[in-house]
């Protein structure tokens, strides 16, 4: 994949064309924008068009160089991603130890950190240091979706690019090539993935369908007595990925909930094909609580990525919307 293949990302891919074209590139590239919107596929594009054997505007695709990076076996190019929560100090030191030799074939060697803010304090410590004195034959890109989670001291060493959302047309085309979305599914894929091409859409979207409308069933319930004292629901929803899907959605829906307060059509909300069970949920969520709600949230994804227990987190979610409703029996 070259950069003819990134879509929706034309002034970013105009921008590194024009640095390589005039051989100015930094040593530091920082892609900022949001997850799933071809950040890493456009930084293994460019060190492809950086290696490519034959040369030009983009790379061939099919010289030995494109071919290796395609498969992930280049060994001067690499990606870091994090291992669980974060990517840590050893990670970084062996990217350390790589760059202190001289790059196996290619040109320019290219290390990729996806999701750069997921570095840990000691990592990205570390990792001052290799960007404070980076090899002369080396690019190094990092991937984020904002500055706010990275220190000032790496930021500061890097050019920073900007990736915007996918079109929504664009991501049905892409589902659309997969095949394997039935019509509804599809449509609820596209609405959900808000300009994102989240991979978990592409195998998992006929199972999130359901689910969703087991959440709206559950938020239905939230206020008769009893609800809290399913456990099993929680530690169904805190299995594999369920449980950043149920939080994911639950963020949706109640902006879609302040949405409808302020008259919002249908085409503008996220959950429109279920407009009537959110009309429904309205008068429990007016806006005030649905922010206090969403608030809840955001909080417990937090707490689940520093690693707390998953089905003991939602079930303490669900409580604490249940208090916001004020059905919990709290003052």
């Amino acid at each position: 994949m070259g950069f003819e293949a990134i879509r929706d990302q034309a002034p970013a891919i105009g921008f590194l064309r024009s640095a390589v074209a005039r051989g100015r590139l930094p040593p530091a590239f920082l892609f900022l924008g949001p997850h799933h919107v071809g950040k890493r596929l456009t930084a293994l594009a460019l060190a492809k068009l950086l290696n490519c054997a034959r040369g030009g505007e983009d790379s061939c695709g099919r010289c030995p160089p494109c071919r290796k990076i395609d498969e992930g076996v280049h060994p001067d190019v690499e990606t870091v991603s994090a291992e669980g929560q974060f990517i840590r100090i050893d990670q970084i030191r062996a990217v350390a130890a790589q760059l202190a030799l001289v790059p196996v074939e290619a040109r320019r060697r290219v290390i990729v950190l996806s999701e750069a803010e997921r570095m840990n304090a000691e990592a990205a410590n570390a990792f001052l240091k290799t960007l404070e004195e980076p090899p002369p034959d080396t690019l190094i890109v990092l991937c984020a979706e904002s500055t706010a989670l990275l220190p000032a001291t790496i930021v500061s060493r890097c050019v920073r690019v900007r990736f915007g959302l996918l079109a929504g047309a664009t991501v049905r085309a892409l589902l659309e090539a997969d095949g394997r979305l039935a019509p509804d599914a599809l449509a609820f894929a596209v609405a959900f993935a808000q300009g994102r091409l989240r991979p978990e859409l592409r195998g998992g979207a006929e199972r999130w369908l359901a689910l969703r409308d087991e959440v709206l069933a559950a938020l239905e319930r939230l206020d008769r007595p009893g609800f809290e004292q399913e456990p099993e629901r929680f530690a169904a929803w805190s299995d594999a990925e369920d449980w950043a899907f149920v939080l994911d959605w639950l963020e949706t829906g109640f902006h879609d909930l302040a949405l409808l307060a302020e008259g919002a059509a249908e085409a503008h909300l996220v959950n429109g094909d279920r407009r009537a069970a959110l009309e429904a949920a309205s008068s429990r969520f007016p806006p005030r609580r649905a922010a206090a709600c969403l608030r809840e949230v955001l909080a417990t994804r937090d707490a689940i990525r520093l690693n707390a227990n998953k089905a003991l987190a939602l079930e303490a979610l669900w409580l604490a919307m249940k208090d916001t409703t004020g059905t919990g029996g709290r003052a």
